[in-house]
């Protein structure tokens, strides 16, 4: 046969006279022993009915028609629509209606005999919906739908393929004659529910082998995504935050629908998995077929992209109706042989228990053998599939274009109930996020969970945002809504403790690598652990560890955006360890304090709700109600906007970056400050993208205006926009003196014009461990001047620090009096000792502290 065969037109020869109606129940009233069928025949010489001679017997007249023609456009036969309102639902059917001559006798008895359109169905092989266009385009792609309203949706919205159907249903699949797909590339669109994906499986089967003499030139399906709503075909309006680009793109990357090779012996039967033993040459007795399992599907073979990381992609639904899939790593059939079953048996797949059976599962998993190969990834977060980026929720949940062809693969079968959402987009929008309008920190929150996967889009750090404040302040509350964004905002579920082992919390962040880490109550932690688990976590990779030949394993790695909340600062903490923070460290994770200055903690905007505790309490109950919507939603549209606007997107994150600064950090800021800058200007981008997607009903500016707020709070905090090791010199030097400015210190009453000292009073007491002396300014009875003496100050006041830097920072800040040659001490005659060098430390050092937020005294001392 050519490759531009076309199929012949229908003939009357391939239709026979139907005694039944061809199963179907809705097909008109039940036949009587002496009814008689003639059907005209095929292509019928009369014209096709208008639409309301179509009559159902239940649902009246038909509300649409599709006429069958054959590939010259001659009329073969019709198929009828029909909807009516029934106890206040609207029940549909679908009937055929073919021309022919009907003798019966009537419910009343009288003989009746009438040629016309009548609700019967044509005899089988049953031509195909579409045959005209798919006869005038020869090269072109076939589109198969499931009924014709899909149809004629899919031949709007995809204008350059052949769109055919056949007539009956998912069940009729083999009612159909497929030989017009000889040679064509057919790509098949299922409806979104068990019965589309049977019937795209049964037709991909028929269209490969087409009774044995006929085959395809290809067979793909699309893989609609499964969060999709149930049923959905392409008829339907589309899906929440779905566009026509998307609907192409699953075209596009539909997948090759070849079915797998099984391992000699087993067969999948519809109780299950089962083995049929070859029979014995020397008995004359048949094995009995041996039950393995309960019925699964399986989807295809993975790896790593690389060659390595075999595993077998399988899905199968527990007692419940739940869909559950897992990609089983092969190299588990050399494990403890019940492994795989125990894994299978508690995410609902029953497998039989006998060790026989054990046995032959791992068998038939390292056995099969899949034309369909995926993709695995061990982490979640974006990756990269066929050149185009795909994200992968914990659970397995894949969005992108190419979100069909990769899949998560772990030791275990389970998904991470953490991220499985509830109710729908609107209810969070209207229960929860709504409530962070003119709430900076919950708007914050909810932004900084949808920012995490912004970080890949320009290579940005993790880092976080520590929550600080006394108890009952809305701290917890403001987690459980970040965590509301993913999955349950509850604590076990998206929101975990800070008190659990380093490496709990290093699965943790590779569990959710580029969605969001939320942790609570920090003060419950181990402070010799916090600051290492804050590198870890902002460094983005764990420890390395040995495997068991001694080599090194591979190292878990994650990008994430961390929210925690505590009592206490992190500075607080660690001290409790008697270390320091660095700088670094208070870079990654950034103090915020939890009151928002308006005596309700974190709360500024009740949103008529009588006090902030009842804000509280409905935001953690929806939080447990409605959730894992929005970033879903949210990473729907980011994953568009990569696929086909990178570059723009990557210069409106950098964009948003310099706007912030300009806004809110000084020019002479050090860098840790634009550092942090830069983290809360992608966290106020996220919402504003978020705001316009949908994801979230703010005002436009909400986002910047949070972040911004957040960010002020920050640097007040901070004691301004200079590194943190400048600070931290000035907070030791303080330290130092109020611990031991009078005790540590002989004071000297007076000096000269020039600044020599005179000797002290005769009361003045013996100073045991000196470090130098103190004495009034000229013109001031109040302050003091400290003159510290060299090994004072390198191995006391900056212990730990480098004294130099010490010295330099607070000459800087006008703290620190010079000496000769711009050298940082200076040479001062004190009586009784001669000319002594030392460092003079201006005493206003004792009172800046609080200069920025500071108010007058209430009383003098």
């Amino acid at each position: 046969m050519s490759e531009n065969h076309q199929p012949a037109p229908v003939g009357p020869d391939a239709f026979a006279p139907l005694p039944a109606v061809n199963g179907h129940a809705h097909a008109g009233p039940p036949k009587k022993r002496d009814e008689e069928w003639h059907p005209s025949r095929m292509p019928v010489a009369v014209p096709a009915p208008k639409l309301g001679e179509l009559y159902h017997p239940e649902l009246g007249q038909a509300v649409a028609m599709w006429p069958y023609r054959d590939a010259r456009g001659c009329l073969l036969f019709v198929v009828a629509r029909f909807e009516k309102e029934i106890g206040g639902k609207l029940k549909k059917d679908v009937a055929p209606f073919c021309h022919g001559r009907r003798i019966w006798t009537d419910a009343q008895g009288r003989p009746q005999d009438k040629t016309r359109w009548h609700m019967k169905g044509p005899a089988a092989p049953v031509p195909l919906y579409g045959l005209q266009d798919l006869a005038a385009r020869p090269e072109a792609p076939v589109l198969l739908v499931e009924g014709e309203k899909a149809a004629e949706a899919a031949r709007l919205r995809f204008p350059d393929h052949v769109v055919v159907t056949s007539q009956g249903g998912s069940k009729a699949a083999k009612k159909a004659d497929w030989r017009p797909l000889h040679r064509r590339k057919v790509v098949c669109w299922p409806d979104q529910d068990e019965p589309g994906r049977r019937y795209a499986n049964d037709v991909a089967a028929l269209a490969r082998t087409a009774r044995g003499t006929i085959r395809a030139a290809s067979f793909s399906i699309v893989q609609v995504p499964r969060e999709w709503p149930e049923g959905w075909d392409l008829a339907d309006a589309l899906p929440e935050t779905v566009t026509e680009d998307l609907l192409a793109e699953l075209l596009e990357e539909a997948l090759d629908a070849d079915p797998p090779e099984l391992p000699k012996g087993f067969v999948f039967r519809d109780s299950g998995l089962w083995f049929d033993a070859p029979r014995d040459p020397d008995s004359e007795a048949l094995a009995e077929p041996f039950f393995v399992t309960a019925p699964f599907e399986v989807v295809g073979e993975a790896n790593d992209g690389t060659g390595m990381a075999w595993g077998l992609v399988i899905r199968w639904k527990d007692r419940d109706g739940r869909q559950h899939q897992w990609s089983v790593p092969k190299r588990l059939v050399h494990s403890d042989g019940s492994r795989i079953a125990e894994e299978l048996e508690d995410a609902g797949l029953h497998c039989s228990p006998s060790g026989r059976a054990k046995t032959l599962l791992k068998n038939f998993i390292g056995g099969v053998r899949s034309k369909r190969r995926l993709i695995c990834v061990d982490r979640t977060g974006w990756h990269t599939s066929q050149g185009k980026p795909v994200f992968i929720l914990p659970g397995g949940e894949a969005f992108g274009p190419a979100a069909g062809s990769v899949i998560l693969q772990t030791d275990h079968a389970g998904t991470d109930g953490a991220f499985i959402p509830a109710g729908d987009l609107q209810g969070w929008k209207t229960n929860v996020a709504a409530y962070a309008v003119g709430n900076h920190r919950l708007a914050l929150a909810i932004c900084t969970a949808l920012a995490t996967p912004l970080l890949d889009v320009v290579g940005g750090d993790s880092g976080g945002i520590h929550i600080v404040g006394d108890s009952q302040t809305g701290k917890s509350t403001t987690l459980y809504v970040a965590g509301s964004v993913w999955g349950k905002g509850a604590r076990g579920a998206q929101v975990r403790q800070w008190r659990a082992t380093a490496n709990g919390l290093e699965s943790a962040a590779s569990e959710t690598s580029d969605t969001a880490l939320i942790l609570d109550e920090m003060g419950q932690a181990s402070a010799a652990d916090v600051a290492d688990t804050i590198y870890m976590l902002a460094n983005g990779a764990g420890k390395l560890r040995a495997g068991k030949e001694g080599g090194a394993r591979r190292t878990k790695t994650w990008r994430t955006m961390f929210l925690s909340t505590g009592e206490i600062t992190l500075a607080a903490k660690l001290a409790e360890a008697q270390r320091k923070v660095m700088a670094g460290l208070e870079v990654r994770l950034v103090n915020l304090p939890a009151n928002a200055g308006a005596g309700m903690g974190v709360f500024q905007n009740l949103h008529g709700m009588p006090g902030p505790g009842d804000l509280a309490k409905h935001l953690q109950l929806q939080a447990r109600t409605h959730y894992g919507t929005a970033g879903r939603a949210f990473l729907t549209q980011l994953v568009r906007t990569r696929v086909s606007k990178q570059r723009e997107l990557e210069a409106r994150v950098k964009g948003a970056q310099a706007s912030f600064a300009k806004l809110h950090v000084p020019e002479d800021a050090a860098g840790q400050v634009r550092s942090v800058a830069d983290r809360f200007a992608l966290i106020a981008l996220a919402g504003e993208m978020a705001i316009e997607w949908g994801v979230v009903p703010w005002p436009k500016g909400e986002a910047v205006r949070a972040a911004g707020e957040c960010f002020k709070t920050w640097l007040r905090e901070r004691g301004g926009a200079g590194t943190t090791e400048d600070q931290q010199a000035i907070n030791q030097v303080q330290a130092f003196l109020e611990a031991h400015g009078e005790s540590r210190f002989t004071p000297l009453v007076r000096h000269d014009q020039n600044g020599n000292a005179e000797a002290p009073p005769a009361e003045a007491l013996r100073t045991s461990n000196r470090a130098g002396w103190r004495r009034r300014p000229a013109g001031d009875k109040d302050g003091w001047e400290y003159l510290i003496l060299p090994q004072a100050w390198t191995n006391d006041v900056c212990k730990g620090m480098d004294a130099k830097r010490v010295a330099a920072v607070l000459a800087g800040q006008g703290l620190l009096v010079a000496g000769k040659g711009g050298k940082s001490a200076a040479v001062v005659n004190v009586p009784g000792e001669g000319s002594v060098r030392v460092y003079r430390v201006s005493g206003a050092i004792l009172g800046i502290r609080e200069e920025a937020g500071a108010e007058e005294a209430d009383d003098a001392a």
